[in-house]
């Protein structure tokens, strides 16, 4: 990789940690709207402890970001899959990125992903090529897989029935990784599911823009939530 391409890389990862993991969809009515965010959201990705905020203008820096990668990728310079698609095709959204009120102790905790909740026994797909790092048991998460995807990009699904794939294994974006399940640390069937850039836990919900996915952030139950501890499967 030239020193060009390292250079382009570092900024993507540093402007993507800092917009993705605060990014929310606006499109939908039950979504908040609130003010900007703030400012120093690089310490606030550091410290672990940043509110998912609404943003607006931020939609352009995203998708400035999104073609960047995809430039990149076109290129070879450094292979980078994006993960672009649903991992699940008929859901309701239980519970969205960032601080909650946990489910099983009754306080307000950081949630590090989504949770998309739907029958023991649903597909789960792959949201972007990759290769299998750990498809095991994981404590809090259950069943879990998490996939590379270039980039120091992960994704992470958690609380699976039953698993598909094995570690090392390459996978390709809609291939079928394992079904919906209730393992681990988790109150109902559902996928809890991370996008992870530098080990840093970032907002899922860009990544899955789609008409689906806003139709299921309307209709989201109380119900299939869950998820691991701070520092599980690190």
């Amino acid at each position: 990789m030239t020193e060009f391409s390292q250079v382009t890389l570092t900024y993507i990862k540093k402007a993507v940690v800092s917009a993705a993991s605060l990014m929310i969809l606006v499109s939908a009515p039950a979504m908040a709207t609130g003010p900007a965010a703030p400012t120093d959201i690089a310490d606030k990705v550091a410290e672990k402890n940043s509110d998912v905020t609404p943003l607006g203008a931020a939609d352009e820096d995203f998708r400035a970001l999104f073609a960047n990668w995809q430039k990149r990728d076109d290129q070879n310079m450094g292979k980078v899959a994006i993960p672009s698609r649903l991992p699940v095709d008929k859901f309701r959204l239980t519970s969205r990125y960032g601080y909650r009120e946990d489910p099983f102790r009754g306080r307000r905790k950081r949630h590090k992903g989504i949770d998309m909740a739907a029958p023991i026994g649903t597909p789960i797909y792959a949201t972007a090529d990759g290769v299998v790092g750990r498809a095991q048991w994981v404590s809090g998460y259950g069943k879990y897989i998490e996939i590379e995807h270039g980039g120091d990009i992960q994704t992470r699904y958690g609380h699976m029935s039953r698993l598909n794939v094995a570690p090392n294994q390459k996978v390709k974006r809609g291939d079928l990784i394992g079904f919906m399940g209730s393992t681990g640390r988790s109150t109902g069937s559902h996928l809890h599911y991370e996008v992870r850039i530098n080990g840093e836990p970032v907002n899922p919900e860009p990544f899955l823009r789609s008409s689906t996915y806003l139709l299921a952030m309307q209709d989201r139950l109380n119900q299939g939530q869950g998820g691991p501890e701070e520092n599980e499967a690190e």
